[in-house]
């Protein structure tokens, strides 16, 4: 098996849209209207009174996810529908990549395969939106197939390698000659939440994100530093012992909102300024 996520992160670049199953990956940010995201992030807030929640509990402790019906309907259907008939109970971590997530939720066919599905007619297309990001703690679908998830999903913490200050500017650096004000703003804005909260940019409008981890964010980086190989796949056997679908009430406990930065947004700008002193001397010294 090919490295599961590192495809992905690798087709991100690729925009080019295609339906569930073809060939080609898809981004759905292509049909996103920027304009229109809302820069408060639902998933950095907490879940609220009569929200549909999932109790994740591992050999290494409990989580729990607010799941978005409103945002991807089909997906969170799949999800629940596969965690009440007990599919994901007794099920092991099959994959992690050291501190940026962990996969589980599929089982081995009759050849030996990992899936999540026993035939294609069981694929869900993707549902992106505009309001939902790989930060950390997102509950994510996935496939094999481009476009699709099943009946596997994974959580992802923080992938430090790629969201360094200098990769953050140069993302900003892309919009900032956007004509739309508005639009430019909010994908700036977006950009700086990435740095200060973490989470995997790489999978933006690749993987359906439908959920939010609210409680147990140290469990899930507890799974994301299994023992794996060079696949990513894990040498070491940790299990989901059950998923239960429930309802947040008030008084609930949760992690700590708002959520502690990672990063101060002022390293961002300091970065930024002596990137641009860098360019300016090097201009200076060509002349």
């Amino acid at each position: 098996m090919k490295r599961i996520l590192a495809a992905v992160l690798a087709a991100a670049a690729i925009l080019t849209f295609s339906g569930c199953g073809q060939s080609k990956p898809e981004n759905g940010m292509m049909n996103y209207n920027f304009k229109e995201m809302n820069v408060d992030f639902i998933q950095l807030s907490p879940p609220e009174a009569g929200d549909k929640i999932a109790v994740i509990d591992t050999d290494y402790g409990e989580i729990r996810v607010v799941l978005y019906e409103k945002y991807a309907p089909k997906t969170v259907e799949n999800f629940i529908k596969n965690a009440e008939a007990g599919k994901y109970d007794d099920t092991v971590v099959k994959g992690a990549r050291n501190d940026v997530y962990f996969l589980t939720g599929g089982w081995e066919d009759k050849k030996g395969n990992y899936t999540g599905r026993d035939t294609n007619d069981e694929l869900i297309t993707n549902e992106y939106s505009v309001d939902l990001w790989p930060f950390t703690g997102a509950l994510m679908g996935f496939s094999d197939k481009a476009g699709c998830s099943d009946a596997r999903w994974f959580i992802v913490n923080n992938d430090a390698e790629t969201l360094t200050a200098d990769a953050i500017n140069e993302l900003k650096d892309s919009v900032k000659e956007r004509e739309d004000a508005v639009e430019r703003e909010k994908v700036l804005k977006m950009f700086d939440t990435f740095y200060e909260t973490g989470g995997f940019f790489g999978l933006a409008g690749e993987n359906t994100v439908f959920g939010q981890t609210y409680l147990g964010l140290d469990v899930v980086k507890k799974l994301t530093q299994i023992p794996a190989d060079d696949e990513d796949l894990a040498t070491e056997t940790v299990k989901i012992k059950s998923v239960k679908i429930s309802e947040f009430k008030e008084g609930d406990k949760t992690d700590e909102y708002p959520r502690p930065k990672l990063h101060d947004k002022a390293e961002l700008d300091a970065a930024a300024e002596s990137g641009a002193e860098s360019e300016v001397s090097a201009d200076n010294s060509g002349e």
